[in-house]
């Protein structure tokens, strides 16, 4: 299997990356190059859509957690549109369901945003 990665800017500052596939071992450098390219471009709100994700082992768990601490420590924010359930059990298991932000859809993130200014 592989792993598809779709970038969209939505807005200004608002960068969704949306993956579909399996987020693996086999994956991840793939993974993180693509999100370090768009981090790269400083957006304020880096949304990970994980609703096209089949299967997410530790090591991208690894790889998502990796992007969220780097936006931290910019002043930036993550948020991950929930996955499947077999994606969002991965985040229960690991207690990372108390960490990251989620939403059920990447448009949810938008409405925030207005709302928060």
């Amino acid at each position: 299997m592989t792993l598809d990665t779709t970038i969209t800017r939505a807005e200004p500052g608002l960068v969704v990356v949306a993956f579909a596939g399996e987020l693996d071992i086999s994956r991840t450098e793939e993974a993180e190059l693509e999100l370090e390219r768009v981090e790269a471009g400083g957006p304020d709100i880096l949304v990970l859509d994980l609703r096209g994700l089949e299967f997410l082992d530790s090591s991208g768990l690894r790889v998502i957690l990796g992007a969220d601490t780097r936006a931290r420590r910019a002043g930036r924010s993550v948020v991950i549109v929930r996955g499947s359930e077999k994606v969002q059990r991965v985040f229960s298991i690991t207690l990372l369901d108390r960490r990251f932000d989620f939403v059920d859809d990447p448009e949810d993130v938008r409405g925030r945003r207005e709302s928060d200014d």
